[in-house]
Parts: structure tokens; C-alpha cells; sequence
């Protein structure tokens, strides 16, 4: 398994490599990154998750520095010219339309933040295995007319919560991928544009607050993939682990990202994974 994605690190070379992690790093070539960091807090989420299966020697990390500049984002990119794993996911990246179609999509490819902006915006979102879209990426998703987030068209943008359906129809009527998770108070989940379940409780307000938790639901759900779960049902026991991952922290608005990437292990557990 595969994470592909830059962290804001200005001059940061190009590193493919396994990782470690500790209690709130990861640990790549030597140099310690914080889970609070960008693509970390999936990657953290995706390491304990592999862990508890005993497959977290599969997980490698593709990254360079990047500060909005695209430099560290096109040597990811060209990374990604040929894949020699099953599963990628790539994650915060500046995107870039004339490289994002370039991928090699041989094999399972998994968008989310600037990789699933990057395929919508290029029309290949079929070519993706999944995209995982908070509400407001989802409305983005929705309108045909934008090519990024923050160009969302406001009679679309303005649209609550109640109205996801409608969104994942309207979305889907453009190329997206077969499956996909809408994360949000109610978590999503979605196969070829239908609604087959949705995820509400247990919820914890506080984790709306704290920045990481959408992404360990990514590496808990691509995780599962890696594991040999279907794509159907490792959406929903991503969600529904996420939401354990809260009951279990009970979690402050001064909970930090690494204290709920910790407990994975337990919350596998208690779904007798």
C-alpha cells in the first residue's frame, strides 16, 4: 500500500520509503514528521491499522516538501508515472490537471484533498477507485462548471447537509469513481452514486474540532481495502471505526490527532477485527 503526498516542509527531497511510527511522529529516512501534519494523520491512522494485521511492512510513504510552490508536488507526480502496488492513495498534493492524468490507474487508485481535486478537475474521476469528499468537496464534486474547491458556484455551495443525496446525484452524473465516502455528521457511504448505508452515531462534536480526524477515516477505510476488505464494507467499518475511535478518546477540543491514532488497535478490537 501506497501514500502518496506532500508535506509543507520547504526543500524536503523526494523520499520513498517505509516508515516508523511513534507516539505523535512518523519517522521516514531518519527525519521526524508530526501526525498533525498534512498527510501524516492518515498515515499514522493507515500504519496502526496495518499494524494490528500484521501487514504495516507493506505500507510505503512517497513525499517531498511542498509550500504551495508545486515543486515537491511534481516529483510525487512523477513518482506515480508507473505503480508497483496494488493500492495508492494519494493525498495532499497541489493539482495539477497535465499530471494528474499521467497516473498509471492499473491498479486501485484512492483520491482524497488535492489527489480527488486533481482527478475531478482533469474529468477522470472514474479512473479512481474511491474519493472520500467532506460535504463541501462534495459540492465541489457536484458542479461541473468548477475546477477547484474554492470556485464552488453558490447556489450549489449553499446547499445543507439535508441535500446530500442530491449532491451524490448531481456528482454522479459527471465521471466519478465506483465508490465513495461523504464524511460529515452523517457519514455517507456510496456505490456507483447510490446511498448504501449511512453512519451517524456515535458522535462527538468536539472531533468536528480537532484537524486530522476526517483523514484517519481515510486510512482506516483504504486500510481495510489493503486487508482484503471489500470497498463496500470497508466504508462502512471505516466510518463506524471512527466514530468507536471517539467513544473511546472522548475527546476535548484540545485532543490531539495522535492520542485517537493510538487507540485503533482497540477499536479493531471491539469489531472483533
Amino acid at each position: 500500500m501506497i501514500i502518496a503526498g506532500a508535506v509543507p516542509i520547504k526543500g524536503l527531497e523526494l523520499i520513498k520509503s517505509p516508515i516508523k511510527l511513534n507516539k505523535n511522529t512518523v519517522n521516514i529516512n531518519n527525519k521526524d514528521l508530526p501526525l498533525s501534519m498534512g498527510t501524516c494523520a492518515l498515515l499514522g491512522a493507515a500504519f496502526k491499522t496495518l499494524e494490528y494485521f500484521g501487514k504495516e511492512d507493506e505500507l510505503t510513504f512517497i513525499t517531498a516538501g511542498d509550500v504551495g510552490e508545486g515543486d515537491g508536488s511534481l516529483k510525487i507526480y512523477e513518482e506515480l508515472h508507473e505503480i508497483d502496488d496494488d493500492l495508492t492513495i494519494i493525498h495532499y498534493i497541489k493539482p495539477k490537471i497535465s499530471e494528474i492524468i499521467k497516473v498509471d490507474f492499473s491498479k486501485k487508485v484512492i483520491g482524497d484533498a488535492g489527489g480527488m481535486y486533481a482527478g475531478k478537475a482533469a474529468g477522470i474521476g472514474d479512473k479512481f477507485h474511491m474519493f472520500f469528499p467532506d460535504v463541501g468537496e462534495l459540492a465541489f464534486l457536484a458542479d461541473e462548471k468548477s475546477s477547484h474547491p474554492a470556485y464552488v458556484r453558490g447556489f450549489i455551495s449553499e446547499i445543507d447537509d439535508k441535500e446530500i443525496p442530491k449532491l451524490i446525484k448531481m456528482a454522479y452524473i459527471q465521471k466519478m469513481p465506483k465508490n465513495m465516502v461523504v464524511k460529515g455528521s452523517k457519514d455517507h457511504i456510496v456505490t456507483e452514486g447510490n446511498i448504501i448505508d449511512i453512519v451517524e452515531y456515535p458522535k462527538f462534536e468536539a472531533m468536528e474540532c480537532i484537524g486530522g480526524t476526517g483523514d484517519t477515516l481515510t486510512g482506516l477505510a483504504s486500510s481495510l481495502i489493503a486487508c482484503g476488505f471489500k470497498s463496500e464494507k470497508a466504508g462502512i467499518l471505516g466510518c463506524k471505526l471512527n466514530r468507536k475511535l471517539g467513544e473511546l478518546v472522548k475527546p476535548r477540543p484540545n485532543t490531539q490527532i495522535y492520542e485517537i491514532i493510538q487507540k485503533i488497535p482497540d477499536a479493531l478490537k471491539e469489531f472483533d477485527l
